[in-house]
């Protein structure tokens, strides 16, 4: 199961979804997705304060108050919604 964690400004994403096999997940692929899409979203703004990526664990906390966290986080839970045993996400 893939947890996410949204604290205030951070994300955390960590674990495998295990819908399907290695390199065919739509889930852990979806996910990971919009991982990257906030974290290059962040970068463009400079507001990166802390990243971490390595299989199956991503961390990404912004400087300061952004939208995008809120994008992510609403994608997120429609995936959760649809695969309720693959993600799960926490506030």
């Amino acid at each position: 199961m893939i947890e996410v964690t949204f604290t205030y400004q951070r994300m955390t994403v960590q674990g495998h979804a295990n819908y399907a096999p290695h390199g065919e997940d739509i889930v852990c692929a979806a996910v990971s997705a919009l991982a990257y899409a906030l974290i290059g979203t962040l970068e463009e703004e400079g507001l990166i304060r802390e990243l971490v990526v390595r299989p199956g664990f991503v961390t990404v906390a912004a400087k300061k108050e952004d939208k995008a966290f809120d994008v992510v986080r609403c994608g997120i839970a429609q995936i959760a919604a649809r695969y309720p045993q693959c993600v799960s996400v926490r506030s």
